[in-house]
């Protein structure tokens, strides 16, 4: 599998171009890389989502982590203009919160190694 830090360089990708199609033109993204798991905080603002988008992004990337076909999921990551992709982030990580005040979109996730 490939090392972390590509990993964790491409779930941000996937996460800010999901924010971009949805109108944010900033971003404060931050990776912390832990003894036993790599943090990711990205903040995207101005965003807007409808409550609709966001109980679908809530669940999809809430997927449960799938480490026994992770590797499969590398390659598929970024490969779908519909955002499906998503999911594929989800089941790569162990948590995921999701905070949205009507305008900052803010992902916390959590991929123990």
């Amino acid at each position: 599998m490939r090392n972390n830090l590509e990993i964790a360089l491409k779930i941000s990708s996937d996460l800010m171009t999901y924010c971009h199609h949805h109108g944010a033109t900033d971003y404060d993204t931050k990776i912390s890389e832990g003894d036993e798991a790599i943090m990711y905080v990205i903040q995207a603002y101005p965003v807007q989502v409808t409550d609709e988008q966001l109980e679908g992004l809530v669940k999809r990337l809430n997927a449960p982590r799938q480490r026994d076909v992770e590797h499969e999921y590398w390659e598929l990551i970024g490969e779908s203009e519909d955002f499906s992709e998503l999911m594929l982030v989800g089941m790569s990580c162990d948590e995921a919160k999701i905070d949205y005040d009507g305008t900052t979109l803010t992902f916390t996730l959590l991929r123990h190694y």
